[in-house]
């Protein structure tokens, strides 16, 4: 198991992008689960791009939008722990996510597990930040 980084005040610094609105829906199944996301995304600074760097671990990425337009292998990076929107827009954007996982062999008791049967959900954001 990895040792958490710590994260502390003075390294913090303002997000480059917000989250102006998630939707999620999950397909729930016994050998996988399906993750669809609909995020409204607001560059912090209008006009200016940046990459977007989500967060994410044993994830399969099925497909990615931006604005409706599917995204090729080309246009975002990714890795065992990062999605990497290389050149996002300078504007208001919608990104859509489909990826596939395994609560079933999710251990860390973190985002969706499955636990004595149930699917269960723990969310905090970076470790109660």
């Amino acid at each position: 198991m990895e040792t958490p980084k710590e994260i502390f005040l003075k390294d913090y610094k303002m997000p480059d992008y917000f989250f102006d609105s998630v939707d999620l829906e999950f397909l729930l199944g016994e050998d996988k689960t399906i993750v669809s996301s609909k995020i409204t995304v607001l560059p912090r600074l209008e006009g200016f791009s940046c990459p977007l760097i989500l967060d994410g671990k044993d994830i399969k990425l099925i497909s990615i939008k931006v604005d409706g337009k599917l995204l090729k292998k080309e246009d975002y990076l990714l890795d065992s722990h990062h999605l990497t929107l290389t050149s996002p827009p300078t504007t208001a954007f919608t990104l859509e996510i489909i990826t596939e996982i395994h609560p079933q062999d999710n251990t860390s008791l973190e985002g969706l597990y499955k636990s004595s049967g149930n699917f269960c959900t723990q969310c905090e954001a970076e470790g109660f930040r």
